[in-house]
């Protein structure tokens, strides 16, 4: 019975939206983030150590997101994952160009905000499925890294395609505007309740 209640806890649309945005955005990461050595080597132009320190400061980048991420979680949950991806989506973009000069490439590597999502999508999950909030974050963590496996494999595909090196930001932008799309119509979806809730 329990199990039962929680299965269905976790199959409800807003559970749904919110592992469905974790695994878009993780995607829409790690279709650029998987290649990047041989971005940096190949169009930005440095050598081995130059892509050691650049993906250092890429790690600092990613661990102030995920501190800002919970904050902004704590404050507004929706409207800051909606926020976030709006941001994400020129960023990434943006890296299609900033890409061909180091200190351009360094400043937009270090204001990635990918994984300012984490902490907001793994607590819309939990408190969706408030029956099963273990599970629910265990198979939250799990649509994380489905979508790290989605976002290499596009990218492997678009580069096997003929995609340049410089170009596979513009496909990760286009997989953060479907997270985005996702965000929107989940955020509609708690309005609507809130309106048919009576007082």
């Amino acid at each position: 019975m329990n199990l039962r209640r929680e299965a269905k806890s976790l199959g409800s649309p807003q559970v749904m939206f919110a592992m469905a945005m974790s695994i878009v955005s993780s995607a829409s990461l790690f279709s650029v983030f998987t290649y990047i050595t041989p971005i940096l080597q190949n169009v930005t132009g440095i050598g081995t150590q130059g892509v050691t320190l650049m993906l250092l400061l890429f790690g600092v980048g990613l661990t102030c997101g995920n501190f800002l991420g919970g904050r902004l979680a704590d404050w507004r949950l929706m409207p800051s994952v909606i926020g976030i991806i709006a941001v994400i989506i020129p960023l990434l973009a943006s890296f299609a160009f900033t890409s061909h000069a180091l200190i351009p490439a360094a400043l937009t590597l270090w204001g990635v905000l990918a994984f300012a999502l984490v902490a907001p999508l793994q607590s819309r999950v939990v408190s969706e499925a408030a029956k099963a909030p273990n599970l629910a974050s265990t198979l939250n963590q799990g649509a994380f890294n489905f979508g790290n496996a989605i976002g290499a494999w596009a990218g492997g595909l678009a580069l096997t395609a003929g995609l340049p090196y410089a170009d596979l930001p513009f496909m990760g932008a286009g997989i953060a505007a479907v997270g985005l799309v996702l965000a929107l119509l989940s955020h509609a979806l708690d309005l609507k309740t809130q309106r048919e809730t009576p007082p």
